[in-house]
């Protein structure tokens, strides 16, 4: 069975507010009307010529492909607008004026380093909410959660990150609107816990031509599936094309692409006048398995550390082993000891080995290391359910790290391992908000 159920819609007023799942309805570009949780949400809605009386005469004049599907105060019952970042396709002028004076008790979600922009095109700033990467917000129905972007670099401010995608969940579905980024370390450890339903992912790509002339580039569709794959997604839908004919992708050809592809996740490039359906979905709690060598050194304490940041919350942790060389055994003394100086106590820990039904029972599990994640994917059977991901890429995101084995070293390698494991341990589960 598919995820979502399609159907016609040639106004956005005929898209349901159903009380449970979602319904999504394509504004162009990377815009979206979302129904979630009893909330109506726009999300980067650029319905107006601000680019075109902009960019007149230039390289790129930035002249549509296609009309806006509506106007913007065609909009009505809007509860939300939301802004990944301040590219005017994104946060636009021309959109944002008419659709809060057509909405008066709509609010606007930014980025806290995008706040002057967003007050200078047209956002009253008792309206204005403002969020940085890693922080949640309750929407009133629907949390959303701010991920980091890198359109194409990971920018920040002192205020934060510059680009942002949305996690939203509400309902009993989680959507993730990834805003515009391209692939970097640590992105798909910050999203798999959140466990996505149906990821929103630009597919425009990027190339040197562009760049030069100040456009900054996207996933291309083949990584986009790969992200969606990588986070466990059930679904994607592509979009970010059809709009300028200089940062697109044909249609046609993304069809073949597609064609040639064997994803897990259910692919489809979004269509215009088309009303999508997700169903709820009950799950259990988030089931997490840190995985090393020997389980005795690095997983275990990883355990412990998960246990620690996950406390009081209903998540079921664990921890094994890819060789059989300490089964039955209690962690390395040098691990008990650094963790019980920082009042984490994993003496009572013993050792196993991964099992395959580790795969089918567990959402997450984090290796160690890339030899680790190698062995996870070669050993993953099809169909399981299981997102393997690099813990050490969640230390510093944005940075491909190892988290070395520290049983052939001395007490401070064990002490430099437990400091790696905390930050890691810290960002997975801050990015773990239960589905509602």
């Amino acid at each position: 069975m598919s995820l979502w159920s399609e159907s016609p819609a040639c106004d956005p007023a005929d898209l349901p507010l159903p009380e449970q799942g979602a319904a999504l309805w394509w504004l162009g570009q990377a815009g979206f009307l979302i129904r979630q949780g009893g909330l109506s949400m726009v999300i980067d809605a650029y319905l107006s010529d601000s680019l075109a009386e902009k960019y007149r005469g230039t390289r790129f004049p930035h002249q549509r492909m296609m009309p806006p599907p509506v106007a913007p105060d065609d909009l009505r019952g809007i509860d939300w607008l939301l802004c990944t970042h301040a590219h005017t396709d994104h946060m636009d002028p021309g959109t944002i004026a008419p659709l809060l004076a057509a909405n008066p008790r709509a609010r606007v979600l930014a980025p806290r380093a995008c706040r002057d922009q967003a007050l200078a095109r047209g956002v009253p700033q008792d309206r204005l909410v403002l969020i940085d990467a890693g922080e949640t917000i309750d929407l009133g129905g629907v949390l959303a959660t701010a991920t980091p972007a890198a359109h194409e670099d990971l920018r920040q401010t002192a205020d934060g990150h510059l680009f942002l995608g949305y996690v939203l969940t509400g309902g009993g579905v989680t959507l993730w609107h990834s805003g515009d980024t391209i692939p970097f370390p640590g992105l798909a450890g910050l999203v798999a816990p959140h466990r996505p339903d149906l990821a929103l992912l630009p597919v425009n790509g990027r190339d040197a031509e562009r760049a030069a002339h100040g456009v900054p580039g996207n996933l291309t569709l083949a990584e986009a599936v790969a992200l969606a794959d990588a986070i466990g997604a059930r679904g994607m839908l592509g979009h970010h094309f059809g709009l300028f004919d200089f940062n697109t992708l044909d249609p046609a050809e993304g069809a073949r692409q597609l064609a040639m592809m064997a994803p897990q996740a259910a692919i489809a490039l979004v269509q215009p006048f088309t009303a999508y359906r997700i169903s709820p979905i009950r799950r259990g709690p988030l089931a997490i398995l840190a995985i090393c060598r020997g389980n005795i050194c690095r997983s275990p304490l990883a355990e412990g550390l998960l246990r620690r940041a996950f406390a009081g919350r209903p998540v079921r942790i664990d921890s094994a082993a890819l060789m059989d060389w300490n089964i039955g055994r209690a962690p390395d003394p040098r691990s008990i000891a650094v963790a019980a100086a920082r009042g984490i106590d994993i003496s009572d820990q013993v050792a196993r080995q991964l099992r395959e039904s580790d795969f089918h029972d567990f959402d997450l599990i984090l290796a160690m290391d890339a030899d680790n994640l190698a062995r996870l994917q070669a050993l993953r059977p099809p169909g399981s359910r299981a997102v393997t991901v690099a813990l050490g890429d969640m230390v510093q995101v944005g940075t491909s790290m190892e988290i070395e084995d520290p049983y052939d070293f001395g007490a401070d390698a064990f002490a430099r391992v437990f400091a790696q494991l905390e930050q890691a341990a810290l960002r997975v589960a801050q990015n773990s908000i239960p589905q509602q």
